[in-house]
């Protein structure tokens, strides 16, 4: 069985679990500012119950800007694209990468 390589982040201020999903490889920070409440959410690490699998959308992607969009990236953003990380924006309809679930 196939699953999307989603992630979760999870914000102790505000409770809330933000569902995030990779569209391209690369590389996710363990903390992002919480969307909810711009407090600090930590990553579940890939390690995702089967609930934040099934019947949940994901609320971001992270994928790799292309050329143009990492010209208008601050030093640190850019940096971190250089050295293969992803950046995060709200949902997009891009095909998210899949995983093979194993036992």
């Amino acid at each position: 069985m196939k699953l999307e390589r989603r992630n979760a982040y999870y914000c102790k201020a505000c409770k809330r679990v933000t569902i995030t999903v990779d569209i391209n490889e690369g590389v996710t920070p363990m903390f992002i500012l919480c969307p909810h409440c711009n407090c600090s959410a930590t990553s579940f690490m890939y390690q995702l119950p089967g609930a934040l699998h099934l019947g949940v959308e994901a609320d971001y992607e992270w994928y790799k800007p292309n050329e143009t969009e990492t010209l208008i990236l601050s030093k640190g953003e850019a940096e971190h694209v250089f050295k293969g990380g992803l950046l995060m924006r709200k949902r997009t309809k891009a095909q998210p990468i899949y995983k093979e679930l194993t036992r």
